[in-house]
C-alpha cells in the first residue's frame, strides 16, 4: 500500500495535504457521480492559466468515490495555488447535477483561500469559464507550527457571562479605542479584553469567522465559503496565513485573560445559494451528495430560508464537518460551537426529520474530543422547531433566542411591559 499511494496517491485524508518525509503533496476530492476530474495547479505570475493539469485516471487514481494523486514538489514548477476542474452530467431535471468543466473549483477541504485580483462572484454564476476570477486554494506547506506556550481550553461554569460579538462591528468604529490600523480585526479584539474584562464577560461568542465570499455584500459572516479558514477580511495582513496567525494569537490572548472562545458556526447551508447563486465548489463537484434535494430530485429543499440545504445526513458532509470542528478545535483552540439553525443536523439523507438518532449529532455528540468543549444549539429553523426537549442532542446545551432578546431589552430598559405581564 506505501509503495501504491506514493505513485497513485491516498483517498485519505481528504483535501490537500503537505507529506513533509516525501516532499510531496497528496490530493482527494470526493465526488460520486464525476466523470472525470483534473487537478489544477497556479502559479503566483498566471491566475489564469495553470502552470500545471494534472487529469486523474479513474483506473489509477480513483478509490470508491474518491479521486487522488501524489505529486513531488519538484514536479509542479513554481506552483503555490491549486483548484479543480470536474467532468460528469449536466441534468437539473433528473439527479440535479451540474458538472461543468470549465468551471474552477474550490477543494471543500483547503485550509486557506486566494482571491484573485480580478475576483467576482458573478463569473461563477451559470455555465461557462470563471479563471482567474474563482477563489482557489492555497497549497500546504511545511511552515513553523504556532507558539501556544501553556495555552489551555477555558471552561467557566456558573460564573459565565457570554459575549456575542461580531469582530467588525465591535471594533471597526472610532469610538471602540481600537488603533486604527487594527480596527475591524482579530487583532483590534485583542485590544479589548480589558474592556470585556471590566465587563465581567467570561465567555466571548463571535458571530461566523468563517471565510465568506467578499463580494456577496454580507456582514454578518452567515453565508460561508469555507469551514477551515478564518475569514482574510477579520486580519490586518491581507495574507491568507497571516489570517490564521492572527486569530490564533487573539485566541491565546482572550485564553491568558480567562475568557473562553466560543465560534458561532454555519454548518447548514453555504454561500453558493440556490440555482441561482455561483459555482464555487460543493455544486460543481457533487451537487447532490452535497445538499438535499426534494423528492423528485430536481430542486433543492431551502428548510433554511437562504435557497440550500447542507445534506448532514450524509458521509461526505458529515466528514466535512467533523473534520472541520476537529481543526477549530486542536489547531486553533477554541473553547466551543454554538450551531446555527442545528435542528438541520436532526434531517435524514432524503429531507425527513430525525429525532431519534441523526448521525451527525450522534457523530458529534460521541467524539471524546468533545467531551470539555461547548456544544450550543440554535434548536430551530424555518422548518422545524426543537427548541425544549426535542431536539436529539442530550448533551448539548440549548440557545434560546427568545429569552437572550428579552434579557438584553430588559436590561437596555426597552422591554415591552407586554412582555413580562
Amino acid at each position: 500500500m506505501t509503495t501504491w499511494s506514493k505513485a497513485e496517491g491516498s483517498p485519505q485524508p481528504l483535501g490537500a495535504t503537505w507529506i513533509e518525509k516525501e516532499k510531496s503533496y497528496n490530493f482527494s476530492l470526493y465526488s460520486r457521480h464525476a466523470m472525470g476530474v483534473t487537478l489544477l495547479l497556479y502559479s503566483a505570475r498566471d491566475l489564469d492559466n495553470p502552470v500545471l493539469r494534472v487529469p486523474l485516471s479513474h483506473l489509477i487514481h480513483k478509490s470508491g468515490r474518491i479521486w487522488h494523486c501524489r505529486l513531488a514538489a519538484d514536479k509542479i514548477a513554481n506552483a503555490h495555488y491549486y483548484a479543480y476542474s470536474v467532468e460528469g452530467p449536466n441534468n437539473p431535471s433528473g439527479d440535479c447535477n451540474f458538472f461543468d468543466p470549465d468551471k474552477v473549483l474550490l477543494d471543500p477541504h483547503c485550509r486557506l483561500i486566494f482571491f484573485p485580483p480580478n475576483f467576482e462572484r458573478s463569473a461563477s454564476v451559470g455555465r461557462g469559464s470563471n479563471a482567474g476570477r474563482a477563489p482557489i486554494a492555497v497549497l500546504p506547506s511545511g511552515t513553523s507550527p504556532f507558539d501556544w506556550g501553556g495555552d489551555s481550553r477555558i471552561h467557566h461554569t456558573s460564573d459565565t457571562i457570554v459575549y456575542e460579538m461580531h469582530v467588525k462591528g465591535f471594533t471597526k468604529r472610532s469610538n471602540s479605542g481600537v488603533s486604527t490600523d487594527k480596527r475591524g480585526t482579530f487583532a483590534g479584539v485583542i485590544e479589548k479584553i480589558p474592556y470585556l474584562k471590566d465587563l465581567g464577560i467570561t465567555a466571548v461568542e463571535l458571530m461566523p469567522v468563517f471565510q465568506y465570499d467578499p463580494d456577496e455584500g454580507n456582514y454578518w459572516g452567515y453565508m460561508p465559503l469555507n469551514f477551515f479558514s478564518p475569514h482574510n477580511g477579520f486580519a490586518v495582513a491581507s495574507g491568507t496565513v497571516d489570517s490564521t496567525v492572527e486569530f490564533k494569537t487573539m485566541v491565546k490572548a482572550l485564553h491568558q485573560a480567562g475568557i473562553e472562545v466560543i465560534l458561532d458556526v454555519v454548518y447548514n447551508h453555504t454561500t453558493e445559494a440556490g440555482a441561482d447563486g455561483p459555482t464555487y465548489s460543493y455544486r460543481g463537484i457533487c451537487n447532490s451528495s452535497y445538499y438535499l434535494l426534494d423528492q423528485s430530485m430536481t430542486h433543492y429543499r431551502n428548510d433554511t430560508g437562504t435557497g440550500n440545504v447542507l445534506r448532514s445526513a450524509h458521509p461526505v458532509v458529515r466528514k466535512l464537518i467533523i473534520d472541520s470542528l476537529r481543526l477549530w478545535v486542536h489547531e486553533m483552540h477554541v473553547d466551543g460551537f454554538r450551531f446555527d439553525l442545528a435542528s438541520i443536523f436532526s434531517r435524514n439523507e432524503d429531507g425527513s426529520i430525525n429525532l431519534n438518532d441523526p448521525p451527525l449529532i450522534t457523530e458529534i455528540s460521541g467524539g471524546a474530543e468533545y467531551g470539555d468543549v461547548r456544544l450550543i444549539a440554535e434548536a430551530w429553523d424555518p422548518v422545524s422547531y426543537e427548541l425544549g426537549r426535542s431536539f436529539p442532542g442530550q448533551s448539548w446545551s440549548q440557545w434560546n433566542g427568545k429569552y437572550r432578546d428579552d434579557v438584553r431589552a430588559f436590561v437596555k430598559s426597552t422591554l415591552e411591559k407586554s412582555a413580562i405581564s
